[in-house]
């Protein structure tokens, strides 16, 4: 797909209340250090876009992951009419450009269209007027100061931030001035009066120094802003054109491709390219720049189900050296990366980059890494943190009791969280063979079944004494469990699910129990949250039960189906979820699409498999959603090819690989080796 053809608002029509993706229309190119969108508010909120606002604070240079984080090192580049001007003017939200290399727009007040577009370390604005008057750009921003000013060259320093370890976290912001600027110094803001009455206006930041911000700078200094756009714009159609649909339904390639734009922005790179040509980043623990690669703006708890995964397909090397920066950041702070932005904010439960960390080991990706991880793994495992944005909160009570009592928050997540790290970390431990160590873990990967309640069949929350506690609602929220009830919790043995499935009676009433919680009412109740949050509301506004497809934990759920030997339940499922939970507009997500990890949700059960348990190095096989797809991997090319393909036939009749049939799972070493995959639909199971 041509990436003019992408509209970045994707997932933006949301509030604090309501998620429709709770994403920003990102303009820059894939895993940036920058981003460039559109502010339409002069409030200090986290919720500073919406579609159709059209109102215009000014083109925004951000990193913000999500507005539950919150941003840091923001800037605002705003055209006005005239250097004292108030700050919110107007646009037209539907006359604007919102793609993925270029955002364009007219400012009203101002009469100036502004266009905009950003590399990886910087960019370029370009300003036509549309009146006789000089351009007026006003450059702001919140603990901004100005450290030096020539004819050609403004160089600020930003002091804001959202929460970082160093509270001085600074970024240097370098910019080429047009000929003929005067600068007017304000009160952590600069405006520039351009005597033109076109101009471009070139910047770079740097985390590390003004110097170095002059370094990514200079490359922009002499190139033309169109020439800039059609680099950036290149870049994108390399990465879309990774893979390449053949469909009768455009609605439903137009979907894929607008997920694939979301899938390649986060986690984006934090470190820069040194005047020798070697990478370093700046370290806000010890407060100085190192040398070595690094990334953030990342949550782990969210994305090692799908985003993780779909790299490990896709773009292996980049895996690899997304490694290689969290490495690092466990060098830097004592304790493996929970949610980083810019560096740890320990929010959600688990240590879950150790599933992105086995799911390498298994495909052979950054192996060299492997011995220094599985040491990592197990010391973040046995070591209880000060602070408990590190480590595994309730780990020494883990390690006693074999399971996180229920005075602990969220205690049953952790729980289920924690045992699988431990079979996350046998997984490396066998790959760089100390088998007594994956031995161990192994073992331990059955605390699982210690909040097992079999009568129930899901998982409850336990006191100190080995008691569930009493009182128990399956449909209330939080008390012991994270952003959902035990119904959204319970399944979350992505290690044993055949365990899992005999613990509940066997592979017919498993599917029973499946069938009952997508059956039942949307119902919730709001428990120890004491009010409606909005993953409540995202719940109860889908008609699938209890499946919240809203939210990370019932990304696996459909497919369960298939493993408990009912896989005409996962097709039917997985397509009408497909087909009626998701879109490419503005309200086209069910929930917080969370970093690429809804839309890689979207990615893969539309391409026809999943990756049920990361670690494992296999793929659970759904319902593919087009007629021809070609996959362009690294060791060659991987054909998808769907027969009878209509609307109505949501059943799976046969597949093939290579002529060979095959079952319910495919390896992931199968198909990074390519070859042709074919899926023949039907009418009835």
């Amino acid at each position: 797909m041509n990436p003019d053809q992408i509209d970045t608002r994707i997932g933006t029509d949301s509030t604090a209340t309501f998620s429709h993706g709770n994403t920003l229309p990102l303009c820059g190119v894939p895993f940036g250090m920058n981003y460039l969108s559109v502010q339409t508010t002069d409030e200090e909120t986290n919720w500073w876009f919406s579609p159709r606002d059209a109102g215009f604070a000014g083109i925004r240079l951000t990193h913000q992951p999500s507005p539950w984080v919150g941003d840091f090192s923001s800037v605002l580049f705003t055209p006005v009419a005239q250097v004292d001007q108030p700050l919110l003017e107007t646009y037209v939200p539907d006359d604007a450009t919102f793609a993925p290399h270029r955002l364009a727009l007219r400012v009203q007040e101002a009469q100036v269209t502004v266009e905009a577009t950003a590399n990886t370390t910087g960019g370029a604005l370009h300003l036509s007027a549309h009146t006789e008057a000089p351009l007026y750009l006003r450059i702001s921003a919140a603990g901004a100061r100005v450290l030096t000013h020539t004819p050609e060259r403004l160089m600020l320093a930003i002091v804001n931030f959202s929460g970082s370890e160093d509270p001085q976290f600074t970024m240097f912001l370098s910019l080429a001035l047009p000929p003929k600027t005067t600068l007017t110094i304000g009160e952590h803001a600069v405006t520039l009066t351009i005597d033109a009455r076109e101009a471009t206006l070139g910047w770079a930041t740097s985390f590390i120094s003004a110097d170095q911000a002059n370094v990514n700078l200079r490359p922009l200094i002499e190139k033309p802003f169109d020439t800039q756009v059609a680099e950036n714009r290149a870049v994108w159609q390399t990465a879309l054109d990774q893979i390449t649909i053949h469909d009768a339904n455009p609605s439903h390639v137009s979907l894929f491709y607008h997920n694939f734009y979301r899938a390649q922005l986060f986690p984006m790179q934090f470190y820069e390219i040194d005047a020798q040509g070697a990478p370093w980043h700046y370290d806000t623990t010890s407060r100085q720049p190192r040398a070595g690669k690094m990334f953030t703006n990342n949550g782990f708890w969210d994305t090692y189900k799908t985003a993780f995964p779909l790299l490990s397909l896709l773009q292996p090397a980049r895996y690899a050296e997304m490694l290689e920066g969290f490495y690092n950041s466990y060098l830097e702070t004592g304790f493996l990366p929970r949610w980083l932005s810019p560096d740890e904010r320990g929010v959600m439960p688990g240590t879950m980059l150790d599933a992105v960390i086995a799911d390498a080991a298994v495909k052979g990706i950054a192996t060299d890494l492997m011995p220094k991880f599985l040491a990592a793994m197990i010391d973040e495992a046995t070591t209880v943190s000060p602070d408990p944005r590190y480590g595994r909160e309730g780990g020494q009570e883990y390690r006693t009791l074999g399971y996180v009592p229920a005075d602990i928050h969220e205690s049953v997540n952790k729980t289920l969280d924690y045992a699988y790290s431990d079979w996350l970390i046998s997984v490396v431990a066998r790959a760089v063979g100390h088998e007594g160590v994956a031995t161990a873990y192994a073992a331990s990967s059955q605390n699982w079944r210690n909040l097992f309640d079999p009568e129930l069949k899901l998982m409850r929350p336990k006191d100190r004494d080995g008691h569930f506690l009493a009182d128990f609602d399956p449909l209330a929220w939080g008390n012991g469990y994270t952003e959902g009830s035990a119904w959204q919790n319970s399944f979350a043995v992505y290690q044993d699910l055949p365990g899992l499935i005999d613990a509940c009676g066997g592979p017919e009433a498993f599917a029973d129990h499946l069938h009952h919680l997508v059956n039942q009412p949307a119902h919730f109740k709001v428990g120890s949250y004491g009010q409606t949050i909005h993953e409540m509301r995202e719940l109860s506004a889908l008609p699938f039960g209890q499946l919240a497809i809203s939210n990370q934990p019932s990304f696996h759920l459909p497919y369960l189906f298939t493993l408990a030997n009912d896989p005409a339940s996962t097709e039917v499922l997985v397509k009408t979820l497909l087909t009626q939970a998701f879109d490419p507009g503005f309200a086209g997500y069910p929930g917080d699409e969370d970093n690429g990890s809804m839309s890689c949700w979207v990615l893969f059960s539309s391409l026809g498999f999943y990756p049920v348990t990361p670690g494992s190095g296999t793929y659970v096989l759904g319902i593919p959603l087009f007629d021809e797809v070609t996959m362009h991997l690294p060791a060659g090319d991987l054909h998808l090819t769907t027969t009878n393909n209509q609307p109505f036939f949501n059943f799976v009749a046969s597949r093939t690989f290579n002529g060979q049939p095959l079952t319910n799972t495919i390896s992931h070493h199968t198909l990074m080796q390519g070859g042709q995959f074919t899926t023949k639909l039907r009418l009835l199971p």
